[in-house]
């Protein structure tokens, strides 16, 4: 079935009904998000399948000691060829899409364990809005009143025959994905025993370290920590002594990096996840902010 034929999939419904407080989110799972999914290409059944409300075992929460399977549910996850491409979230109306706990929950399901896709998207009826899950701010953002224009990338970008092949080389970084999860409102997350192989003097009163983080029975991340001069101080006796007067010395408008060649020293740190991002000509990332140094 050609793209062109599906310019029109939304065009006899009454846009003004999502004004009606009755008109909530089944509704939009019906009346939008189904036609969409069908005119993309998605069915029940395979090779190109719609599944609806699968359980997943949530990952983080357990009720006292008795074994109790918790489960979350993504609306929708979009399966193609035997391999899960991406989830789509259905919203209310009146819900919104960007920078809301609803991208959250959306990611999280994104990363889950038994999933792990690199897109996923939200409806609410008057928008469709699509994201990476390795960059912060959406890749697309689709008024669903003009959805004929948006046709062709939106086809390009999940439609069964390309989805599998979306470009996803962006490095995962560990700051935004626990900004996805929330966890940028905790002003102290503890992490032991973090691999330190170098540690760079950015300017006068900031450092920086990094490395890859794997969680246990998940992904692997690329992490960057921030530090200034107190928590350098903080590193004395646990680092080569050498090293810390490298970085102890005043800055000369040249980044200075000091990388440790003969050991990798573990440090365990307090932190929190930072409030700017970042962005190289390689990748996007979210530095965190270490507080403290609890110990090596």
């Amino acid at each position: 079935m050609k793209y062109d034929q599906q310019y029109s999939v939304l065009s006899n419904f009454d846009f003004a009904l999502l004004d009606d407080p009755e008109f909530q989110e089944d509704a939009v799972r019906e009346e939008i998000i189904c036609p969409i999914l069908k005119a993309l290409g998605y069915s029940p059944a395979p090779p190109y399948r719609m599944i609806r409300s699968k359980k997943l075992l949530h990952p983080y929460v357990s009720i006292g000691s008795v074994s109790k399977p918790i489960y979350i549910v993504p609306d929708y996850l979009l399966e193609v060829n035997g391999r899960f491409a991406w989830t789509l979230e259905a919203k209310a109306p009146k819900q919104p899409l960007v920078k809301s706990k609803h991208v959250e929950q959306a990611y999280s399901y994104a990363i889950h364990s038994e999933v792990r896709v690199p897109l996923f998207a939200l409806c609410n009826g008057r928008q469709l809005v699509l994201y990476n899950i390795s960059k912060p701010d959406p890749i697309a953002e689709i008024d669903l009143r003009s959805l004929a224009n948006y046709w062709e990338n939106l086809a390009r970008w999940v439609g069964p025959v390309n989805v599998l092949n979306y470009d996803f080389s962006l490095k995962k970084d560990f700051g935004l994905h626990l900004k996805r999860l929330g966890f940028d409102t905790f002003e102290h997350l503890i992490f032991p025993s973090v691999p330190v192989r170098f540690i760079a003097k950015m300017a006068d009163d900031l450092y920086s370290l990094g490395g890859g983080i794997k969680i246990p029975d998940g992904d692997s991340y690329v992490a960057s920590f921030d530090f200034d001069s107190l928590v350098l101080s903080q590193m004395r006796g646990l680092i080569p002594e050498r090293a810390y007067e490298l970085l102890n010395k005043p800055f000369e408008n040249e980044i200075r990096l000091v990388e440790f060649a003969d050991a990798t020293y573990y440090l365990t740190v307090d932190c929190m996840v930072g409030t700017k991002i970042e962005e190289n000509e390689d990748e996007i990332f979210l530095p965190l902010r270490i507080n403290r140094i609890l110990s090596s």
